[in-house]
């Protein structure tokens, strides 16, 4: 096929972060659209990890969280979520657990790596993302991550043994210092074709007039 319709898009999120689960659905319609629009289109589409607090800790309650953070916003804030989620298909419920994002990117880091085919990293995330944001799971108890590996086709006691070591995690920090030195201060941040960036949950629609552009800049070359 012609170069000038593959595409290579790096995802850097984090599993707690609301706008990347919206960000991400809207990517996924993207990426139908623009196979409709170009035949030919391919697209290679990776996450990469960011924590917008590595400082979190475990079992915390996330409405307190919300309140301190957010104060007397938190509930318009979660408003607007919640409208924007059921235009993407998402049920947002904003009660449960939160803790440290580490050991969740840890296990998506882990999917890319043992995964049966590239789409076992995007269950994974997509399963992290259900059970935090729509079934109020904590996603930083190792039973929550397990089910989620298997649930994608992992092995569980494999990933456990994995998530029990320190394997990996030198790198994912340090993967997680190179995005933060190349500037990326909030997610979801999306990088095409490692030279173009979007911030943001942008729309479906300008993800793809992104990917033209991405193309005719591309071709002049």
């Amino acid at each position: 096929m012609g170069a000038e319709h593959k595409l290579d898009i790096g995802i850097v999120l984090d599993t707690i972060c609301p706008w990347c689960y919206v960000g991400d659905r809207r990517l996924q319609r993207a990426l139908e659209m623009a196979k409709a629009k170009w035949p030919e289109f391919e697209a290679t589409v990776s996450y990469e990890p960011y924590q917008l607090d590595s400082g979190l800790g475990k079992g915390l309650d996330k409405q307190q969280v919300y309140q301190k953070k957010f104060g007397d916003c938190a509930a318009a804030i979660h408003e607007r979520l919640a409208e924007s989620g059921k235009e993407e298909g998402i049920e947002f419920s904003f009660g449960g657990k939160m803790s440290n994002t580490l050991d969740s990117h840890r296990l998506i880091d882990y999917a890319k790596l043992h995964g049966h085919d590239e789409t076992t990293q995007h269950k994974v995330i997509q399963s992290l993302f259900r059970r935090y944001f729509e079934q109020e799971q904590d996603i930083g108890d190792h039973d929550v991550l397990l089910d989620a590996a298997e649930e994608a086709g992992l092995d569980r006691d494999q990933t456990r043994n994995y998530l029990q070591s320190n394997d990996g995690l030198d790198a994912l920090q340090t993967k997680m210092q190179q995005f933060k030195k190349l500037g990326v201060s909030g997610v979801p941040f999306y990088i095409i074709n490692n030279r173009f960036g979007i911030s943001g949950a942008e729309s479906s629609q300008t993800f793809v007039d992104a990917f033209e552009k991405v193309f005719s800049a591309d071709s002049q070359q």
